[in-house]
């Protein structure tokens, strides 16, 4: 449809006086409402530069947004300090955060470690607004070597009196966590749930726990006829380990299954164990090389006949892991190696191997490696009948294998600006 020429002419030059409106608006509000647009390289300049390795998956939007004296860049070597977060769960279910500051370049003689506690039950906002806290915290040193340090202020809240405090439940925690999920449609539907109830006490010198768990998943089928797959399975185990120096420790534990899946109708087993840790527990935070091992006996009733012609049996087995945590400046590794066999017969044994590393090979170029291989040899309880067509695809029951394995690997290269200072909530 047309317009007569005046009224188009009008239009166009009223769209044009409110586009010219509206960015003199935009202007207006970056320069009096957004305290980000005002020029602020001067004092920039002589911030210290902040590199941080996080392993926590923390809110580090939220970090920048409340922690603005520093310079945050994306490369290391362009740092003046490293910031690595690690935690760790707490005996109450909680989570302990531990801040490790190094100090780079004019700073190498600065380097700490800050810990904080956060409850079980914190929320999101609650972590982050700890964690900020704590860089807060770990930073005024740094920041007391620049030309900065006449900004810098220091707040003391003086504690109140001393209230002696009383745990009425002794270090016990009581939890209990449930998960559903379904999907259908007209021609299938899934139904899968489980429940894993707990208990634990965790002290300076020792640990126990009992865990239990139920799942169960349901999958039907339609076609000409219709097909339902239940797989059900059970547990329980429990276990109790102290600490007897800072390089040993021992345990004791037991444990309960059922499982269709692996034709185990009653499973039981139990045994004690030693581990043996290279560094000290207390460096945790740093690394942990540790050597464990433990013999066991387990138990098994099963629903159907095995391929060995039995329907139940009794066997010793023998256990021992290698493995490592460490967390670096240059990234994070875990390995870990888990052998195992029975002494009635050596041929039957397993090894389990698992890797994870997170790598900065180069300025802007990291690497992350996950994967895991086992050498499997040890299938007691493998049916004796053949798996049915349906069986062997929706993988109702544990077939005869000699190996299985999984692997991820990601890699990022990021160039350009080393500063990372910015955050923008748009989209």
């Amino acid at each position: 449809m047309g317009y007569p020429d005046g009224l188009a002419a009008a239009t166009n030059r009223a769209g044009r006086c409110l586009l010219a409106a509206l960015s003199l608006c935009g202007a207006a509000l970056a320069a009096d409402g957004d305290p980000a647009a005002a020029p602020d390289s001067a004092w920039r300049n002589l911030a210290p530069k902040l590199y941080i390795q996080d392993e926590t998956w923390a809110d580090l939007d939220y970090v920048k947004t409340e922690v603005t004296f520093v310079n945050y860049v994306r490369d290391r070597t362009e740092a003046d300090v490293h910031l690595t977060i690690t935690r760790q769960v707490t005996g109450s279910g909680g989570q302990e955060y531990c801040l490790r500051f190094e100090g780079l370049g004019d700073f190498s003689d600065l380097g700490y470690t800050l810990k904080h506690a956060t409850a079980p039950d914190a929320t999101d906002d609650e972590l982050r607004k700890a964690l900020v806290a704590s860089i807060r915290r770990g930073l005024a040193p740094f920041l007391a070597r620049t030309d900065l340090r006449d900004r810098l202020t220091v707040q003391f809240a003086a504690p109140e009196s001393a209230v002696a405090v009383t745990d009425p439940w002794h270090n016990w925690v009581f939890s209990v966590s449930a998960y559903c999920y379904a999907t259908g449609e007209k021609s299938s539907s899934t139904l899968y749930y489980c429940l894993y109830p707990g208990v634990s006490r965790v002290t300076d010198l020792d640990k126990f726990g009992v865990d239990g768990g139920l799942s169960v998943n349901e999958r039907r089928f339609v076609d000409t006829t219709t097909f339902r797959a239940v797989s059900r399975s059970y547990s329980a185990s429990a276990y109790y380990a102290r600490k007897l120096s800072e390089h040993l420790a021992v345990c004791a534990s037991a444990d309960y299954s059922t499982s269709n899946y692996n034709n185990i109708r009653l499973g039981l087993g139990g045994g004690p164990a030693v581990e043996f840790n290279l560094a000290p527990y207390s460096e945790y935070v740093k690394h942990k090389v540790y050597l464990q091992y433990g013999p066991d006996i387990i138990h098994r009733d099963y629903f159907d006949t095995t391929l060995y012609n039995v329907m139940g049996e009794t066997r010793f087995r023998n256990e021992l892991t290698l493995g490592a945590k460490v967390t670096r400046s240059w990234g994070s590794v875990n390995l870990s190696a888990t052998g195992r066999h029975y002494f009635h017969d050596f041929s039957k044994n397993r090894l389990e191997l698992y890797a994870d590393a997170t790598l900065r090979v180069v300025a802007g170029l990291s690497l992350t490696l996950s994967g895991g291989y086992d050498f499997i040899h040890d299938q007691l309880g493998l049916r004796k009948s053949g798996a049915t067509e349906q069986e062997r695809l929706l993988r109702l029951r544990e077939l005869a294998t000699g190996y299985s394995y999984w692997t991820a690997v990601s890699a990022t290269y990021t160039f350009g600006s080393v500063y990372n200072n910015i955050v923008n909530p748009i989209f």
